[in-house]
């Protein structure tokens, strides 16, 4: 089969569109013809290495998954569209699961067939095309983690950084569709207008503006109820300012890099909380596409680039220049 190998740690030219062997079949698993997998910054994170994670070489990237099942099992059949639960259970202590194509020892979707347990098989929803569902499974069912984890209420106010970006873009249509108020940070003008048509009600241009500034304007100097972060070390000290008392920051990624210094005594003082969001689970995601369901929102998707054209999209993702989900046709 045709895939894209890993045999390094490095930037985009250690991706290697090659042939490989098929996966063979294993008890408790399921084989996926893959049709999409959009890239995530966990994809770079793992093709650049982090210093306590640790990889199998050689090694499959892609987590978010869409396909077709080349055989039955239980209720499912041969032929079945379906998409893959990305979360496996880590073996490392105190920490939960990994992440199928992540740092962990299942390859995942940068593969015309990719080989994960059964129980991570979920049936495509009728109202989503296979490109769209392949965006869902990781930036949208992270962002709807961390909106339930905020705790917002329809007319409450949240901030979500990077507004271009999966989790980004994926949390304003979410937060719009709960009825709230939303604040959005963006880099330039062009990303601006974009925000505001996913339903932003004030988009930041941190190129021109401050945030906190204008954050606390907005706000008649209150604060936001929560702020969705998502981009790490830069990005946290502002989050923990603009909170109001009682505030919430949900953090799910490092982005900026992962040790930030933060103001502790503008953290306790206003009894802030600080919550850590990795994901969500399967019963989530199946509350996601019933949701999107009911509100009419699709995702957005950026672009759509051939398996063999990987460096181009992990450049582009690395480059911030995408406005939604970038995606992987893997098979024709």
């Amino acid at each position: 089969m045709k895939a894209v190998v890993i045999r390094k740690h490095g930037g985009p030219d250690v991706l290697s569109y090659e042939e490989i062997d098929d996966p063979q079949p294993v008890k408790g698993h399921a084989i996926v013809r893959v049709d999409y997998c959009a890239v995530n910054h966990l994809d770079i994170w793992v093709r650049n290495g982090l210093p306590d994670k640790q990889v199998s070489f050689p090694h499959v990237l892609g987590c978010d998954i869409s396909g077709t099942l080349v055989e039955g099992f239980g209720r499912f059949k041969k032929g079945d569209k379906v998409i893959v639960y990305p979360a496996i259970q880590s073996g490392i202590p105190r920490v939960s699961f990994s992440i199928i194509g992540g740092f962990g020892r299942y390859h995942g979707g940068y593969a015309e067939l990719v080989r994960v347990p059964q129980k991570n098989i979920v049936k495509k929803p009728d109202w989503f095309s296979s490109i769209e569902a392949c965006a869902l499974n990781v930036s949208y069912l992270t962002a709807w983690n961390m909106l339930k984890r905020s705790g917002c209420k329809k007319g409450n106010t949240i901030l979500i950084w990077g507004a271009n970006s999966g989790v980004g873009s994926a949390a304003i249509l979410l937060a719009k569709a709960m009825g709230l108020r939303i604040i959005t940070v963006v880099s330039d003008q062009n990303k601006a207008g974009l925000a505001r048509k996913l339903g932003a009600h004030l988009v930041i241009d941190r190129s021109r503006s401050d945030v906190i500034v204008e954050t606390l304007k907005y706000t008649n100097d209150h604060g936001v109820d929560a702020v969705i972060d998502h981009v790490g070390a830069k990005t946290w000290p502002i989050s923990i300012e603009i909170l109001k008392t009682g505030g919430k920051m949900i953090a799910c990624g490092t982005t900026t890099g992962a040790e930030a210094n933060v103001n502790i005594r503008a953290f306790y003082s206003k009894e802030a909380s600080i919550i850590g969001a990795y994901l969500g689970t399967k019963s989530q995601l199946i509350a996601l596409h019933k949701f999107m369901k009911s509100k009419k929102v699709k995702p957005i998707i950026d672009s759509t680039f051939e398996l063999r054209d990987i460096k181009l999209a992990h450049k582009k993702m690395e480059g911030s220049s995408q406005f939604g989900k970038i995606i992987l046709k893997v098979s024709s």
